[in-house]
């Protein structure tokens, strides 16, 4: 090949090259998320109130309710961040998919709360009662047998959980009778006070961690869209300081998304995440993933030979910390 048509051959390479990082640089974003939860309220927020605009992003967002699903679609190129993907990252780790990172977090503890007859005063008297809980080997089965553990208890031997469907089953089997204590998520832990019902736990406020709304992606795309990537993350930073700082709109969003008429209990769950876990720095840890791990091993072996510093790329948080971005919104 002549010196011409070797440098000819170059320019088209370069040009192809430029073209496709054009194309990449003008097609949006797709971001999934897991359910029309309370802990997704910045995501919304990011989108809804323009931080994604400003950034000069576009960003669509997709409500994708089975995480299998919106793995799948993570894995084959359909969607770019899954939203939601605490549980199903170690999964995909375990069965050989390793570009893959968790690299930031809208929540780290567990969101549930143990709820009780008026009668049971405190969690010294649950002993031998009925326990009603979701699908057992679920999260929220998981999350009550790990705290009775905490606190002395043996599952086995000291309460009698009883399998029931959802956390709304779970507050109607307490109601009629069925249960005498139950785990319960929002909002049915609300309806559950205001019914008269006694709160024993707030599984939230226990050292565990667990991030379930912890953001998926993968590594290919943090190492070739860097710098929109830390984009996404410092909208999402935006959003949380947004959504903490302007009760009324967030809360606007908030019933929107999950289409709840009830303003009361939309204001009880805003409440909670804004006071107690919305971070302002959506960081994520291994430490955050560690009872995930712990939770898959029960059902699948190889998950205890994962090491969750694997699962985590913290460098774009990072730097997003360093560039003084929080201390600006909160000062």
């Amino acid at each position: 090949m002549s010196r011409k048509k070797r440098l000819a051959a170059c320019a088209a390479v370069a040009l192809l090259c430029a073209l496709s990082a054009a194309h990449a640089a003008e097609r949006s974003f797709r971001v999934s998320y897991s359910a029309p939860a309370t802990a997704y309220l910045p995501l919304w927020a990011a989108k809804d109130a323009g931080f994604f605009e400003r950034r000069n992003l576009k960003v669509e967002i997709l409500y994708v309710g089975s995480s299998p699903i919106a793995l799948s679609a993570l894995l084959n190129g359909e969607i770019d961040v899954l939203a939601g993907g605490g549980t199903v990252a170690p999964v995909a780790y375990a069965n050989g998919f390793r570009d893959l990172a968790l690299f930031a977090t809208l929540d780290r503890r567990l969101p549930f709360k143990i709820y009780a007859a008026p009668a049971i005063t405190d969690l010294s008297r649950i002993r031998g009662k009925r326990f009603g809980v979701t699908r057992f080997g679920g999260t929220l089965d998981f999350a009550t047998r790990y705290f009775l553990k905490s606190i002395g208890l043996d599952v086995q031997r000291d309460v009698r959980l009883i399998q029931i469907g959802n956390t709304a089953d779970i507050l109607a089997a307490l109601i009629n009778g069925s249960v005498d204590v139950g785990t319960l998520t929002l909002p049915y832990n609300f309806i559950a006070k205001k019914s008269g019902y006694r709160e024993l736990a707030d599984l939230a406020q226990t050292r565990a961690r667990y991030a379930t709304a912890a953001f998926l992606t993968r590594q290919k795309l943090i190492v070739e869209q860097r710098g929109r990537m830390e984009s996404l993350v410092q909208a999402l930073v935006e959003a949380i300081h947004f959504v903490k700082s302007h009760p009324e709109a967030a809360l606007n969003l908030l019933q929107r998304y999950t289409r709840s008429a009830d303003r009361e209990i939309s204001k009880l769950a805003y409440d909670e995440y804004a006071q107690k876990i919305w971070p302002r720095l959506p960081h994520i840890e291994p430490e955050d993933i560690k009872l995930i791990l712990e939770h898959l091993a029960q059902t699948n072996s190889k998950a205890r030979e994962i090491h969750p510093a694997a699962l985590i790329d913290n460098s774009l948080v990072e730097n997003v910390a360093r560039s003084g971005l929080v201390e600006q919104l909160y000062k």
